[in-house]
């Protein structure tokens, strides 16, 4: 894992959350390879409601967090809702649309399959 940090002109200092976010059928995973690679994401753990980023907790404030679904989760009209705090991410995925003004519960992370579809994760937390 990295760590980037940027430092403003001033002197503010922001982390980058940064990661790839795969499950091709046997769970999901970050992908570290040749040409991904997480940016202060430590962890990644799969419940049977949501999935949880773990990252370090040196942060004193969310600056902003966004996970974006791919053109192929984005097809299958994949949502994602994101619970942020300064140790840890929760991550709830919503396969199916709200009926008559409702809610629905989040999909089990294991459901939500794709050989080659990724969540594209990238947050900014104020040291």
């Amino acid at each position: 894992m990295s760590d980037h940090v940027l430092v403003s002109e001033a002197g503010a200092r922001l982390a980058l959350l940064s990661c790839v976010l795969r499950n091709s059928g046997s769970g999901w995973y970050i992908i570290d390879d040749a040409g991904h690679r997480p940016s202060g994401i430590s962890g990644l753990i799969q419940h049977t409601d949501r999935l949880e980023l773990t990252h370090a907790a040196t942060a004193l404030k969310v600056s902003s967090f966004q996970v974006t679904p791919d053109e192929a989760f984005a097809a299958r009209g994949l949502r994602v809702g994101a619970s942020v705090g300064l140790g840890a991410t929760r991550l709830y995925l919503y396969t199916a649309p709200p009926t008559g003004g409702g809610s629905v519960p989040p999909a089990d992370p294991a459901t939500v399959v794709a050989s080659s579809g990724n969540l594209w994760v990238t947050g900014w937390m104020e040291l």
